[in-house]
């Protein structure tokens, strides 16, 4: 609890996990004069894969599962290039 003091925070409401309902970070004196984007990038570091734009067309959960599958279809392509490569010159 915080008496008497004026202090900048950031409060995490949707953070997309089942466990948490609520992230709060309390920002140290030095630093709440940065821009709110500055506070937010800070912020999404310690919060666990949490997405401060949440997807508007589906939920966090579909908006991973893309994710993921785009890294996967990325590794996939680089494997058959570089499958690719060791071909031609082994020919």
């Amino acid at each position: 609890m915080v008496k008497g003091v004026s202090k900048t925070v950031i409060v995490v409401n949707n953070t997309g996990s089942k466990l948490f309902e609520k992230i709060v970070f309390y920002v140290t004196p030095e630093y709440g004069n940065l821009s709110a984007k500055q506070l937010k990038k800070a912020a999404s570091a310690f919060s666990f894969n949490y997405d401060f734009n949440p997807p508007k067309n589906g939920s966090l959960r579909a908006s991973y599962v893309r994710k993921r599958k785009i890294r996967i279809i990325a590794f996939s392509l680089a494997i058959v290039a570089l499958l690719a490569v060791a071909l031609v010159l082994i020919l």
